[in-house]
This record gives C-alpha cells, structure tokens and sequence, in this order.
C-alpha cells in the first residue's frame, strides 16, 4: 500500500506560553491569580497594622489610669 502524501505531514513549530489573541479570558488569568494574591498581602498587613495601633492604644489608656506616663 502507497500512503498518500497529502495525508501525512510534519510538526513544523510548537508555540508555547500564553496569546493573548486565543481567548480573552485566558490572557486574564495571570492578572487574576495576582490580584488575588496582593489582595492577601495587603489584606494580612492592614489587619496586622490595626493589631499594633489598637495595642498602642491600650498601652496608653491603661499608663493614664494608672497615673504612669510612658
């Protein structure tokens, strides 16, 4: 049996990596994962900042009830 030339043929390139071009919301992932991730950061550092002022707070209240000045 003869294979028919026109039915076979070869991998020329393999493009790898994203494109934008494919699919809108594919492009937006990596933006996606990102976002989220900062949005956990800055959400641990604002809850750590708001931990520290409120201790400051209590600090003071407590040297003023004693009579203490820090």
């Amino acid at each position: 049996m003869q294979q028919d030339s026109a039915r076979t043929g070869k991998i020329l390139r393999v493009k790898t990596g994203y494109n934008p071009n494919s699919s809108s919301v594919g492009s937006q992932i990596p933006a996606f994962l990102s976002f989220a991730v900062g949005t956990g950061v800055f959400a641990i550092i604002a809850s750590q900042m708001l931990n520290m002022i409120g201790i400051h707070i209590r600090k003071k209240k407590d040297s003023i009830e004693t009579g203490k000045q820090e």
